[in-house]
């Protein structure tokens, strides 16, 4: 079979709907860093227009016989220059971070837990009000603002806060950052199509969060949440349905896109961070929800259960069989595929560590091993551990041309 757009993606389709196609597909997460290295730029060079990076995805889409394309899940530097955020540390000039550093997510709480009853009485207005003038230091002028004076003469008095001049430069930081996101979707778009043309279907584009997630990524904080189940679990709760309502209307809109696969990244959910109970009641009916509801749209979950997640392998295998991808960092994955094999296509972690410093015989034999325990009856995509930011291109090789050579089923 030719390695032609048609044939990946039939391969592709055959590991999701559990079969056997032609071999194994070969699907690592590139992310923007592996890119930038083979366009021979910097960081901050790259991210500064994604299309910087377009170099990168040819070559490395030319010399793999990758059967999905991962885009650059690159943060848009210049959107976040703009508002000058505190959420997320970037290379640039300026010295922020290194001009060749990645990205540095900061674990920043913009909610209190005693604003649990504001947020949940209002969540639109605090989020504009509270959470935005918080995250980024240009939208200070925001908190000044409110929405809910809607009575009589209080109406247009309030019209007076678009006259301070923090107020003025919040909304000038917002029409610009407007201005750089509409260049950072279309580079985006540019890079998945230069993809097409070199016959790569495409993997992730967009995605989608576990509404848990949604609460301690973007508003808690990672570490609070935890607590906060023990402290005030109806508030979470009730929080936690608010954005699973949010996530819903999200994955219906990207449908409207066209987007086939919705890369679902969860954070929280790991075995270090809570117990199967409290898995069970705060974090899978909200996820299942929200997949369950991909998978009715026609689309497929492609859901990285990131840390170690194998306590949660019983409780994640009751979705509809064939529908949804997993993809580990840290599991035993012949447990995995004992436990999921009959009900969702499993992608193996090769550790992107050993990819990166590792030996390349010793990437040979792991890769030999995985195929040798997951591959039989197919429902299984070959992958590393977590996003490659950077590779050893002899280990790379290696890993490449055993899935290829041991990985054939026809």
């Amino acid at each position: 079979m030719e390695n032609d757009l048609k044939a990946r993606q039939a391969r592709v389709d055959a590991a999701v709907s559990l079969q056997e196609g032609d071999r194994v597909p070969f699907a690592p997460k590139f992310g923007y860093g592996a890119y930038v290295q083979a366009a021979g730029i910097s960081m901050c060079e790259g991210l500064m227009d994604l299309r910087n990076m377009k170099p990168g995805v040819e070559k490395i889409l030319t010399q793999y016989d990758l059967d999905l394309y991962w885009g650059p899940a690159a943060y848009p530097s210049n959107v976040l220059e703009v508002l000058n955020s505190v959420a997320i540390n970037w290379p640039s000039p300026d010295g922020r971070l290194d001009r060749n550093s990645g990205y540095q997510i900061n674990d920043i709480t913009y909610m209190d837990i005693d604003d649990y009853d504001e947020f949940l009485k209002d969540p639109s207005h605090f989020f504009m009000s509270k959470v935005f003038p918080r995250r980024h230091k240009k939208l200070q002028g925001l908190a000044k603002l409110s929405f809910q004076e809607i009575v009589e003469f209080s109406h247009y008095a309030s019209m007076s806060a678009f006259a301070d001049p923090e107020v003025k430069e919040a909304l000038l930081t917002l029409m610009n950052a407007g201005e750089q996101a509409v260049k950072w979707i279309a580079a985006q778009g540019e890079l998945a199509q230069t993809a097409l043309k070199l016959q790569t279907p495409l993997g992730c584009t967009l995605g989608q969060n576990a509404p848990y997630d949604m609460l301690a990524d973007n508003l808690r904080g990672y570490i609070n949440v935890p607590m906060d189940l023990f402290e005030v679990p109806e508030k979470v709760l009730a929080a936690v349905d608010y954005f699973t309502d949010l996530a819903l209307e999200n994955v219906r809109g990207l449908k409207e896109k066209g987007v086939h696969y919705v890369f679902m990244p969860l954070h929280g959910g790991t075995d270090i961070m809570m117990s199967n109970e409290a898995y069970e009641k705060f974090y899978w009916p909200s996820l299942y929800r929200v997949m369950e509801e991909i998978i009715n749209l026609g689309m497929t979950p492609y859901v990285f259960c990131e840390g170690p997640y194998n306590s949660r392998l019983e409780i994640i295998k009751q979705v509809p069989k064939g529908k949804c991808i997993y993809m580990f960092e840290e599991v035993d994955i012949e447990k995995a595929k004992k436990v999921l094999g009959d009900s969702a296509c499993i992608c193996g972690n090769i550790p992107t560590a050993d990819l990166i410093y590792g030996d390349k015989q010793d990437v040979i034999e792991k890769t030999k091993k995985m195929l040798d325990v997951c591959a039989p009856g197919g429902g299984f995509m070959m992958d590393c551990s977590i996003v490659i930011d950077h590779y050893k291109e002899e280990n790379f090789d290696a890993w490449y041309e055993t899935t290829l050579k041991y990985g054939q089923y026809k």
